[in-house]
């Protein structure tokens, strides 16, 4: 019993008061609601009424989450719900629909047939005033819907806010850059850390700590990078971030090695005939030569290619066999506006790590089959992408490997990213606009 109420018809005010928390959120349908709107309420509830109530309480009380028997919350969750729709606590909103329910009907006396008029008595309403009449009800009528519809509509007007978006002050740098992201369209600093995250695009992420709404990267590898602010686990937008370099550069890594990268001294990189970086120049930077190391050729610029009309023909040379390097992996990558273009290639029998890129398209080894992508190239061979409106061609060593069309577009190209397992040789690259013709080759 509860304040003279039995188990069931406690359930029943417990199910009218959802309801109207329902239209005060302004969702009235809970039964759609996502998890998201459960972590909104949530928020929203303790702001106003100051009292925490979990997300997957929320989802019991609605019934989100079955259990064996109907979920009837404690008193302090219950007087929370009923504050945050107009009541006191939830004696009053009790009372409240009690007297509701008590209030008399109005009376309406059962029809009788009319007794005969007699000839002196007065003539019954016209039927122009009982028109007019039942006019005015269902004008009234119209009325209420129309104040009843403005109302939910005002409620969800106010409820909603707008999306929380990422924003970057210095998009563009030189290499090393770093990067200065804002958060921006949220009410309070501590809803950020509720599930939000920030994925800058090179490896690195964050999650957001409720105290500020600034955040910075620090990049150190040239290249096009999509940042994406991200709640729990789903990406709300999308913000680029480009460093340029002055013609090609060498940058090195190592394999497991996350803590940093190598940059490689290298002027005049691809001119008179500088077409690689050697061993004992790998060395110096800082790299152990005899574990697994990649080096990155990268050269980033505003091209003015359309990226999704557009023809690059690469002739490279893989690296010979040495310590920690046996799959003689190359990889090419055309940086574009929101995505990218790529294939990474290995040495037959090592396919099996493959992967391809075209825009939102991806493939690879795993799921291919054991020769995707599969191409010794040591001795030297061919790479060429050929894009004709979104309708990506793959060819390696003159041979197609690969054919579809994607949908989203690349729109410009950023410049490119050819990588080797160990050292490698770009013998020359030659990149062509197929709607302007504009080209570039060798040092572009």
């Amino acid at each position: 019993m509860e304040n003279g109420q039995d188990k069931a018809s406690a359930l029943d005010l417990l199910d009218h008061c959802c309801q109207l928390v329902a239209d005060t959120y302004g969702k009235p349908d809970s039964s759609e609601w996502t998890n998201s709107d459960f972590i909104r309420l949530c928020s929203i509830l303790y702001k106003k009424t100051h009292v925490q109530i979990s997300p997957n309480t929320l989802k019991r009380i609605f019934g989100k989450i079955k259990t064996d028997a109907r979920y009837y919350p404690q008193k302090a969750t219950r007087d929370a719900l009923a504050q945050y729709v107009g009541f006191a606590d939830w004696d009053k909103f009790t009372l409240a629909q009690s007297r509701q329910a008590a209030a008399p009907l109005p009376y309406r006396a059962e029809a009788q047939p009319a007794p005969p008029r007699p000839v002196d008595a007065p003539l019954q309403q016209s039927p122009i005033r009982k028109s007019w009449a039942r006019r005015l009800i269902m004008t009234a009528f119209a009325l209420i819907i129309v104040a009843v519809a403005a109302w939910r509509g005002f409620l969800l007007w106010q409820n909603k806010k707008p999306e929380v978006t990422l924003f970057c002050k210095n998009p563009e740098g030189d290499n090393p850059h770093s990067a200065v992201f804002v958060v921006r369209n949220f009410k309070d600093v501590a809803e950020l850390a509720d599930d939000y995250t920030i994925e800058f695009g090179d490896g690195e992420k964050t999650r957001l700590n409720g105290k500020d709404s600034v955040y910075s990267n620090y990049y150190e590898v040239p290249g096009h990078y999509l940042a994406i602010l991200k709640k729990a686990g789903v990406p709300l937008d999308t913000v680029p971030v480009f460093l340029h370099t002055n013609g090609w550069t060498a940058t090195a890594n190592m394999m497991y090695d996350t803590t940093r990268v190598y940059p490689i001294e290298a002027p005049g990189l691809f001119a008179d005939g500088y077409n690689s970086i050697s061993a004992a120049q790998i060395a110096r930077a800082g790299v152990d030569t005899n574990r697994t190391f990649f080096v990155d050729f990268i050269n980033t610029h505003h091209t003015g290619i359309d990226g999704d009309n557009f023809e690059l023909l690469i002739d490279v040379k893989a690296s010979p066999p040495r310590p920690g390097v046996r799959c003689s992996q190359v990889r090419v990558t055309v940086f574009g506006d929101s995505s990218n273009h790529m294939v990474d290639m290995m040495k037959p029998g090592c396919a099996h790590w493959s992967k391809l890129q075209f825009s939102e398209l991806h493939k690879d080894g795993r799921s291919e089959g054991p020769n995707f992508l599969g191409a010794d190239l040591t001795t030297g061979g061919t790479v060429s992408m050929k894009v004709v409106n979104r309708r990506a061609t793959l060819l390696i060593n003159g041979r197609e490997l690969y054919r579809n069309t994607y949908k989203k577009p690349l729109r410009h190209i950023y410049g490119l990213d050819i990588m080797f397992a160990g050292v490698g040789t770009i013998r020359s690259v030659r990149l062509k606009d197929l709607k302007t013709g504009k080209q570039f080759a060798g040092n572009f």
